[in-house]
């Protein structure tokens, strides 16, 4: 090797140990830095920790919104335990008689027109419990569980905790982001726990897009709307199809569709060619495409869950067992399950308490009087619904909440039966477990079984499906006399403590409180082992001592036969009661004396979930 070829080969060794030094102090920089960000944020987090502790305050003032009636009983049990904290109800109101306004309003756009809320305040309770109630036209005096009531609502309710600035809003069983991703600012900034009472209510309630775009959007989204040229063009086809006036302004338009929507949809299930369902089903694919929120779901009510669950700081359902079976069972949250377990961390179950009220009834009775007082009310009811009262008309108006009110069949006075009392919704056939209550009392009746029913659903003749069962059971004149259906509000307490036992064969977690009236007054009931019926009500067969009503071994909203397995249960009940009167008698005194009301640990659950989240 000459000179200068070693003087190369020197060269490049040299320049090659010095890259790979190079090389090597960049590699130890870099680890350096790696490790200087991962301290970096160690130390930021336990900082922020830290920080956030000492941030943290003790909640004072919760605001309860509600679509049902105001929650006295919790709110008293939870200030007797928690004297410091203060509560305001806030619900919505059909009437504002007899309240005062607050001088505080709203206005929002929604359903393409300016709408207005007004905040009025009732008067104060004796337990000094400030109670708010919001007006509305969107949404007063309708079935708030609509979309084009309930939207409005929470929109609204929303903007009134803007102004009351709670600690802790507790929303009970309503999704309450409904629609705000469409809001150019968030109007709630304080903590938010969702109790939700069943998720299968949120799942059946199918909308199209086209529909929840023009209940939920703000006015910038209604005016995307009205300029699509699709939706246009689609609109105006649709408006000539039901009126005769010439298309003039888009807006127009919408609210006439809007006005008439339930009646284009009722061609919905007919067939697939009508013209309206072509027409509604290419403005819910261009909804979608407009707003990327739809895309995942064209139900409202996946949206609005799915946003509050993901929004929300803390939600729970009120009952351990419906709780476990949801995070098991995907049948009982449909789409919404994934992010059920997603937000597993922040949820929880909590129990509800009853407040039974002494109602006055025929006779009353305790756990000493009940077996000669419950035998006087129901002989007072046997002979009210006899055939002679009925034809003549002379019934005891006491029974009832207000004279609207139907019966059809009669009881026979001197048919000494097990006496059944039962209650239901005409809306909620399959939930409740109609069906199943009365493929229960023909097959009794089919095998001439020694029972008295009464069954009371307001609105019930309204529903096809009861009107054609009353039907039968009044072509068929054998079952004369063992049966009454009264379409009316009750005094049900009345009727509880004039009934041996009642039938409540739910499939999904119940969310009444009628198994607690009833054992209250000594009904015994009969359930689904589901929900919160598991969790309160104790099966005779497995607990001898305290048992206080009786449930089927297995839950009905299982590919099983729910009518065969509810038919079963029955049978047990039935032959208790004629074979073994001193059981029977034990089965009443634990109703009675089963505490329902709430309980400390009950008050603790919710207090704990309200400190996690302040």
């Amino acid at each position: 090797m000459s000179n200068f070829e070693t003087e190369i080969h020197t060269k490049k060794n040299c320049k090659f140990s010095y890259n790979s030094k190079l090389e090597n102090i960049e590699e130890n920089d870099r680890n350096w830095m790696y490790d200087f960000r991962v301290l970096k944020k160690f130390v930021a987090k336990k900082f922020c920790k830290l920080f956030t502790l000492k941030k943290k305050r003790n909640f004072k003032q919760i605001l309860f919104i509600t679509l049902d009636t105001p929650p006295i009983d919790y709110i008293l049990a939870f200030q007797k335990q928690y004297p410091d904290k203060s509560f305001k109800v806030l619900m919505p109101i059909n009437h504002t008689e007899g309240l005062k306004y607050t001088n505080i309003c709203f206005e929002f756009f929604l359903q393409n027109r300016i709408q207005t809320v007004y905040l009025y305040k009732y008067p104060k309770t004796r337990d000094n419990i400030e109670i708010f109630g919001l007006y509305s036209n969107a949404y007063s005096n309708q079935d708030r569980m609509h979309l084009q009531y309930l939207a409005p609502f929470i929109k609204a309710a929303r903007m009134c905790a803007k102004e009351f600035q709670p600690d802790i809003i507790h929303a009970d069983n309503i999704p309450f982001f409904m629609g705000e991703e469409f809001e150019t600012k968030k109007l709630c900034t304080s903590k938010v726990v969702l109790v939700i009472k069943d998720f299968s209510i949120f799942e059946k309630n199918k909308t199209e897009a086209f529909w929840t775009a023009i209940n939920i959007v703000d006015q910038n989204g209604m005016k995307k709307i009205c300029q699509d040229k699709i939706i246009k063009k689609c609109i105006a086809s649709l408006f000539k199809l039901h009126n005769t006036k010439k298309f003039y302004q888009m807006r127009e338009c919408l609210e006439f569709i809007y006005l008439n929507y339930p009646k284009f949809r009722r061609y919905i299930d007919k067939c697939e060619d009508i013209e309206e369902n072509i027409l509604f089903n290419r403005m819910n694919a261009r909804i979608l495409q407009l707003f990327p929120h739809f895309t995942c779901e064209d139900d409202i009510f996946y949206n609005s869950m799915y946003n509050s669950l993901k929004k929300t700081n803390f939600w729970a359902v009120i009952s351990k067992t419906y709780y476990n079976n949801l995070l098991e069972d995907p049948s009982l949250s449909g789409k919404i399950y994934k992010k059920i377990l997603k937000t597993k961390s922040k949820s929880s179950f909590v129990s509800y308490g009853y407040t039974p009220k002494n109602k006055r009834i025929y006779q009353a009775f305790n756990t000493e009087t009940f077996r000669e007082q419950r035998h006087k009310n129901k002989t007072y009811i046997l002979k009210e619904f006899s055939k002679e009262r009925i034809q003549t008309k002379f019934l005891d108006i006491n029974l009832f909440t207000n004279e609207d009110f139907a019966v059809h069949g009669y009881l026979d006075s001197f048919y000494e039966a097990p006496l059944i009392f039962i209650q239901g919704e005409p809306n909620e056939i399959y939930t409740q477990g109609l069906d199943i209550i009365f493929n229960t009392i023909f097959k009794l009746f089919e095998l001439n079984k020694n029972i008295q029913v009464i069954i009371n659903i307001p609105n019930g003749l309204n529903n096809n499906y009861i009107k054609t069962r009353i039907s039968f059971l009044e072509k068929n004149y054998s079952y004369n006399g063992r049966w009454l259906f009264i379409d009316g509000e009750l005094n049900k307490e009345q009727f509880f403590a004039s009934s041996d036992m009642t039938f409540l064969p739910a499939r999904n977690n119940p969310t009444s409180n009628e198994h607690y009236i009833a054992m209250k007054y000594g009904c015994i009931p009969i359930t689904s082992r589901v929900g919160i019926y598991n969790d309160t009500i104790s099966d005779i067969f497995d607990d001898i001592t305290y048992g206080c009503g009786f449930k089927t071994k297995t839950a009905l909203n299982t590919e099983d036969d729910a009518n065969e397995i509810y038919l079963k249960t029955v049978f047990k009940a039935l032959n208790l009661y004629t074979q073994n009167p001193s059981s029977w008698n034990l089965l009443i005194k634990n109703a009675i004396n089963y505490d329902s009301d709430w309980r400390f640990d009950t008050i603790e659950k919710y207090n704990n979930i309200y400190e996690t989240i302040s």
